[in-house]
């Protein structure tokens, strides 16, 4: 089978959804990335070009956002200043001391990452979104937490440390996004170079840290097509705790439903009387503004 872009920015999709069946980080290395995927030159000349603004850069600081107005200047428009505007004097600045830049929904202002996540969707058959990281040596991203997607991280520029746990299987059958405290063992320690491209499941706890100087990646999140359950490609078996709270959840939606339609449920939705006779049921016509 012939993919859109998956060939181009994995080398190998099979290893891929073998990976993603089994709840496994690995790393690829395609022969080159896919022309979709932007040059850190791109992405510093539109932050130097005096547009950008929250909420499409962000900065992060142990763990927080950074406040716009630390990193952020006003700029004239035709209803006065406005404020928000980045400062990449002031964004290096705060990389230099240990910040990680954030620019969330790239694909969203970016022509080329908006091909790249739109043909990933076409492939996975999954709404995927793009956002760029950037950090300086020995910068560390967030604790250790898990995401609420698959990830495919992209090395632009530099290098990054990653460890990743093994994925975990909460009972309530959900794999929401979060802190994990207490992360099991480690699965994969690596330093991934630019060019290289990690894949991260969906739970699986990591964390990551610069470093060789400027360090960009990348991340795209494969979502869901069904909210917080694995339920599409790339696909993994559900463990017992996840079969039975989807069983639950099924069978309440299937009572909900019988109720809805027992003789009471079809007289409130009416909001009246059953008509006498099958020949004198009323016709709602909708109205005609």
């Amino acid at each position: 089978m012939r993919w859109g872009v998956l060939d181009r920015l994995l080398g190998e999709p099979g290893a891929f959804f073998e990976q993603c069946r089994q709840g496994r980080p690995h790393v690829f290395t395609p022969p080159c990335l896919p022309q979709e995927v932007p040059t850190l030159r791109e992405l510093t000349g539109a932050l130097g070009g005096a547009l950008m603004r929250t909420p499409y850069v962000e900065l992060l600081r142990d763990g927080e956002l950074v406040p716009a107005g630390e990193f952020g200047a006003a700029a004239g428009c035709a209803d006065g200043p406005q404020e928000g505007f980045a400062d990449p004097e002031r964004i290096m600045h705060l990389l230099a001391e240990g910040a990680t830049l954030l620019l969330p929904r790239l694909g969203r202002w970016n022509a080329s990452v908006g091909a790249l996540t739109a043909l990933l969707s076409q492939d996975l058959g999954r709404e995927t979104e793009a956002f760029c990281f950037a950090t300086t040596v020995g910068s560390r991203g967030p604790d250790v937490h898990r995401d609420g997607a698959d990830v495919l991280v992209v090395q632009l520029a530099g290098r990054k440390e990653w460890t990743v746990y093994e994925a975990e299987a909460p009972a309530d059958g959900t794999r929401g996004p979060g802190p994990v405290p207490s992360p099991g063992a480690p699965v994969l320690h690596t330093v991934i170079g630019a060019g290289d491209v990690l894949y991260v499941p969906r739970a699986a706890p990591h964390t990551a840290s610069g470093d060789d100087g400027l360090s960009v990646h990348l991340a795209l999140a494969i979502g869901d097509t069904t909210g917080d359950r694995v339920d599409g490609p790339p696909s993994r078996p559900m463990e017992d705790g996840q079969l039975l709270c989807l069983a639950r959840e099924l069978m309440q939606r299937a009572r909900t439903r019988v109720d809805a339609s027992a003789p009471a449920g079809s007289l409130a939705r009416a909001g009246g009387a059953l008509p006498c006779s099958p020949g004198r049921i009323p016709v709602n016509r909708p109205d005609a503004g």
